[in-house]
């Protein structure tokens, strides 16, 4: 009797393993894991069957979903059987209305009942709501979605959830802010409005005098911001609960990371020390290696320079292991940057060049570059910051130019809740040239701004060129802005961009150059430009320390920064993660990280101001 009462026992028990293991086995197909790729998810369809496989499938979906190949994705939607349970379903639905929402198309959300859906289920739901309320420009709607999302995201998506919060409420006028139905016991949502105004009224720009020396910007700037503090900190003590209170310090600006608890990391400098690409390399590395003379309260470091030129990746990946190197800086170049991607070292990487291949890096990766798109995306906010409402993008016709405008225009598309950016393309500078000698001038008006739909932002489409502009950003050199400018004022017949005149001209810094003329000068007057705080910011002491062969040449000068910021990155590397606001105030600008720890900078900016004996710029802040 025992001996079969044994028995039944072992096979109960078995029969239990087996249940409870592919319960297990379920489970663990249904999560998604983001640090997988698309690659990951899909040998797991073709190693799996039955309910197993479609999970997998579902997940591989989300994946390609998440690296923007729709067209994949879509496909491997359409494969999938049509007997799914009530989970894979939710799945399935949520995946077509994430690829509706990227392609710009059409989704019917009344279609899905949000009863019963889990915690990451409701995310993905309140983020396809949202996109389709900025589409609407619904504004109300769009305010208690940021406050569901806030709800159910993830614990280290929480951060990024509340710094998108803020930024969509801090850009909204008084007059929206009003509009919003707040009801009398959501104290959360009444926060971020009262946080809203209580910026907006200490956040006024300093006014700025024409004979205002050095210092006396600095008080104005200085006394600034401690009325924003101090205005905020009092907010803080009225909403002491509020979720904003984990954000306090970048509303404030003051985040910033601490060095790494580490004495003199073991660093292997990546550069191209030789060829085509060896100025380029050697002024990054003379920034890194002279970054101490600057900073010599922070640990120093034990640095390796390896050449790339010199062999191959993964030789210098071996050499900077045999060394017991901590952390790899660079490569430089974009294709190198590739490479050492694919290769996933197992040493962390701080990558000086941005892909955008959609895949996720396995080891710890981060990447910092000075990319005229980051530029683009920078102005966008500040002419947003200065409330204008249509800027116009004069660009030339080649690949920069292009990549420029769509990267302006995504930024602009996300911050004015849908509004459209446009732009006209220019010929080359001998086009330029050609043109004004023939009195030639070039017309404000502009073309929409069109994307790719699989970058996930909807294709803009207009029945003609547009007009009646506030703004112009011109991204051009300095010879090609000289040309433009004049060109801009003869057609329009008055000068523009002078403060006079209604529409407000920007430039950047490839056309900022240290032996400008006077006669640059004179024409650009009042126009703004961004650039680097190293030199739009400097004393004079600090501009003594950089070789004088740098100083007067600004593009050398920019990389040098570079190496200066990207020493002081490293020196933080541990800390550093996704989603980190104004985390370090950098030579190249202040530093914030983007998705997938892309390193991502905020400019200077500054005003043309010119006089008759002398010519002169003045700082004009955000």
């Amino acid at each position: 009797m025992k001996l079969k009462q044994s028995f039944y026992a072992i096979v109960i028990l078995a029969l239990f393993s087996l249940l409870v293991g592919c319960h297990l086995n379920l489970l663990r197909s249904t999560e998604y894991d983001e640090t997988k790729d698309s690659n990951y998810y899909l040998s797991q369809v073709d190693t799996s069957s039955g309910s197993a496989k479609i999970d997998w499938q579902l997940l591989a979906i989300r994946a390609l979903i998440n690296e923007n190949k729709l067209s994949q994705a879509t496909k491997l939607l359409s494969q999938l059987p049509t007997n799914l349970n009530a989970e894979q379903q939710k799945d399935q639905w949520l995946s077509q209305g994430e690829i509706a929402i990227r392609k710009g198309q059409r989704f019917n959300l009344n279609q899905f009942s949000i009863d019963k859906l889990n915690d990451s289920q409701s995310y993905r739901y309140y983020s396809i709501k949202l996109a389709l309320d900025k589409k609407a420009k619904k504004i109300n709607e769009q305010a208690y979605d940021y406050l569901s999302l806030q709800k159910f995201a993830p614990e280290k998506l929480k951060k990024q959830i509340l710094n998108n919060t803020w930024n969509f409420f801090s850009k909204l006028s008084p007059t929206q802010l009003s509009k919003i139905s707040v009801l009398e016991n959501d104290l959360t949502l009444k926060g971020w409005i009262d946080l809203c105004y209580t910026y907006q009224r200490n956040s006024k720009k300093a006014s700025v005098q024409r004979g205002d020396s050095p210092e006396e910007l600095e008080a104005k700037n200085t006394n600034r911001k401690n009325q924003i503090k101090q205005a905020i900190l009092d907010w803080a003590a009225k909403y002491p609960h509020h979720p904003a209170q984990d954000i306090i310090a970048i509303i404030t600006g003051e985040q910033t990371l601490a060095v790494d608890n580490v004495n003199a990391k073991k660093v292997a400098l990546l550069l191209p020390l030789n060829g085509s690409s060896q100025i380029f390399g050697n002024t990054i590395r003379q920034g890194y290696i002279d970054a101490a003379k600057f900073y010599p309260q922070e640990p120093q470091q034990n640095i390796i320079v390896l050449d790339t030129t010199s062999v191959s990746m993964d030789n210098l990946i071996q050499q900077a292991q045999e060394q017991n190197v901590g952390l790899i800086v660079g490569p430089l170049l974009k294709s190198e940057v590739s490479q050492i991607k694919q290769l996933a070292p197992t040493i962390p990487v701080l990558a000086l060049n941005k892909v955008d291949d959609g895949t996720v890096s396995s080891n710890k990766m981060c990447f910092f570059a000075l990319s005229p798109e980051d530029e683009a995306k920078d102005a966008a906010d500040h002419i947003f910051s200065q409330n204008k409402q249509k800027p116009l993008l004069i660009v030339t016709q080649n690949d920069l130019g292009r990549r420029v405008a769509q990267s302006f225009a995504k930024q602009w598309l996300q911050i004015s809740n849908g509004s459209q950016a446009y732009v006209q393309y220019v010929g080359s500078l001998d086009t330029l040239r050609d043109n004004i000698n023939h009195s030639s001038g070039i017309s404000l008006t502009g073309s929409p701004i069109t994307f790719n739909n699989d970058d996930g932002l909807t294709s803009m489409t207009s029945s003609g060129p547009s007009t009646g502009f506030d703004a112009i950003y011109v991204y051009a050199s300095y010879d090609e802005l000289t040309l433009i400018k004049p060109m801009l004022d003869m057609e329009a017949g008055k000068t523009i961009g002078n403060g006079a005149s209604s529409i407000a001209l920007y430039s950047s810094s490839k056309s900022h150059v240290a032996n400008a003329s006077n006669d640059f000068y004179y024409d650009m007057n009042q126009t703004e430009y961004s650039d680097i705080p190293l030199i739009i910011n400097s004393s004079e002491r600090t501009m003594a320390m950089i070789p004088s062969s740098i100083q007067k040449d600004y593009s050398l000068t920019r990389l040098y920064a570079m190496g200066i910021d990207a020493w002081r990155v490293a020196n933080r590397f541990n800390q550093l993660d996704s989603y980190q606001s104004n985390f370090l105030a950098g030579m190249t600008g202040k530093l914030s990280t983007s998705d997938q720890c892309e390193v991502t900078r905020a400019l200077a900016w500054q005003q043309y101001t010119y006089a008759a004996s002398q010519s002169s710029s003045k700082q004009s802040e955000n």
